[in-house]
C-alpha cells in the first residue's frame, strides 16, 4: 500500500489512469470511456492495489476554506472551544474531500465549504457520542437532537439564545448547529438547495437520530450493518456528493448506493480493526473474523463494478456518467485516503501483512 504523503507527483494528465484523469483528457466515447474507467477502477479495487492511486493536489477551493475556517474559528461559537481540536477536524475534512469529492473542475470555494462544514460537525458528533457517552447527562442527546433538528429541517437564520459554553461538550449544541447552517446555505448558493434533495436531507437525519440515540446490540455481521449502514454515515456522504454534481436521483441508483454504503463502511473496519481491538469496539472483523470480512470486501468490490457495468450497458447518458464517476471517486479515493493517513498507518500495516501471509487466521491470532 502507498503511504506516501500528498504532494503534486507528475503535472501530465497523460501520467494518471483513466479514472484520475480529467475527463477532458480521455477522448473517447461515453460508452467506451466508462468501460475503461470500470477496467481500470476494477485493478484499483485489487486488495494489492488499494492506496496506490494518484496522489492528490489541494485545489485553491479548499485553500480558501482552510483561511476561512481559521477565522471562524476564533468567533462564536468556536472561540471557547480548543482551537486546536477544530483545526484538526478540518485539515482531516479537507483532505478526505480533496481525496473522494473529484468533479472534472477545480472544486468551488462553496462546494468546499458545504463539505468541510459537514464533515467537521458530524466527525465532532462522532468523536463526542463514541469517547463521552457515558460521561453526558441523560438530558444531553436529545437537546442537541432537537438543536440539530431546527438547525436541519428549520429555517436558515442563526440561532438565537444559544450562549457560548466553555466546556466543550456544553458549546458543541451552538457549534453543530452554525456548521449545518453554514452547510445549508452553501447548497442554496450552488444552485442546489436542501428541500430539493429530500433523500440527502432525510440520510442525515436518520444519521443524526441514530448518533444521539441509545447504541444498539448487535451479535451477528446482518445485524451490524443494519447500524452501520445508518450510524457510519456514508449513505450521506454519497447522496451530498451526487446532490454536489446535480446528478439527479433515478431508482436503479439505489442498489448501488446502498452496496457502496456498506463496502466503504467495511473497509473503514479493516484499516481500523487494530485500533477497535485495542479499545475494544465490535466491528465487522470483531464480529467475524479478518478473513471473512476481508471476502467480503473483496465481493462486494466485485458487486458494486458489476451492478455498474449492468448499468452502463443500458444507459451510458450524461446523468448515468456522473453517477459511476462519482460513486467510484469515492470508493477509490477513500481508499487511497485511508492508505496514506496516519490515523489508519497502524491498520495499513495490517492489512498489508494479512495479504502477505495469505493465512488471515494467522493476523487474526495476533490482535
Amino acid at each position: 500500500m502507498s503511504t506516501c504523503p500528498p504532494g503534486i507527483t507528475s503535472s501530465s494528465s497523460s501520467a494518471l489512469p483513466d479514472w484520475a484523469r480529467p475527463r477532458e483528457a480521455v477522448h473517447r466515447g461515453p460508452r467506451s470511456e466508462l468501460a475503461a474507467l470500470l477496467r481500470r477502477s476494477a485493478l484499483f479495487l485489487r486488495p494489492d492495489q488499494w492506496g496506490s492511486g494518484p496522489v492528490v493536489v489541494e485545489g485553491s477551493g479548499f485553500s480558501s476554506v482552510r483561511a476561512h475556517f481559521q477565522h471562524e474559528l476564533a468567533q462564536a461559537p468556536f472561540h471557547t472551544a480548543p482551537a486546536a481540536s477544530w483545526r484538526g477536524l478540518v485539515e482531516l475534512a479537507i483532505s478526505y474531500s480533496a481525496h473522494t469529492f473529484r468533479p472534472a473542475r477545480e472544486v468551488k470555494r462553496e462546494e468546499a465549504e458545504a463539505l468541510v462544514s459537514w464533515f467537521a460537525c458530524f466527525w465532532k458528533l462522532d468523536d463526542l457520542v463514541d469517547a463521552e457517552r457515558d460521561a453526558l447527562s441523560a438530558a444531553y442527546l436529545p437537546e442537541l437532537r432537537r438543536v440539530l433538528a431546527r438547525a436541519w429541517w428549520g429555517d436558515e437564520t442563526p440561532f438565537q439564545g444559544l450562549e457560548p459554553q466553555d466546556e466543550d461538550r456544553w458549546a458543541f449544541p451552538a457549534q453543530a448547529a452554525a456548521l449545518l447552517l453554514a452547510h445549508r446555505r452553501q447548497l442554496r448558493a450552488l444552485g442546489y438547495p436542501l428541500e430539493n434533495h429530500p433523500r440527502y436531507q432525510r440520510a442525515v437525519w436518520d444519521h443524526i437520530v441514530s448518533q444521539t440515540g441509545d447504541v444498539p446490540r448487535v451479535d451477528s455481521l446482518g445485524e451490524y450493518f443494519g447500524v452501520r449502514r445508518v450510524r457510519g454515515g456514508m449513505e450521506c456522504v454519497f447522496l451530498m456528493y451526487l446532490a454536489l454534481q446535480g446528478v439527479e436521483w433515478r431508482d436503479e441508483f439505489e442498489r448501488i448506493v446502498d452496496v457502496a454504503n456498506v463496502v466503504t463502511c467495511m473497509t473503514d473496519d479493516l484499516f481500523s480493526a487494530p485500533r477497535d481491538a485495542r479499545e475494544g469496539v465490535v466491528g465487522a472483523v470483531a464480529l467475524c473474523g479478518p478473513g471473512r470480512a476481508f471476502r467480503a470486501v473483496t465481493a462486494l468490490h466485485q458487486e458494486l463494478l458489476e451492478r455498474l457495468a449492468r448499468l452502463v450497458a443500458f444507459d451510458d447518458g450524461p446523468s448515468t456518467h456522473l453517477f459511476v464517476r462519482t460513486v467510484l471517486d469515492v470508493v477509490l479515493g477513500m481508499l487511497d485516503w485511508q492508505g496514506r493517513n496516519p490515523r489508519y498507518r497502524e491498520g495499513a500495516r495490517w492489512l498489508a501483512e494479512l495479504l502477505r501471509s495469505g493465512d488471515p487466521s494467522a493476523i487474526a491470532a495476533e490482535h
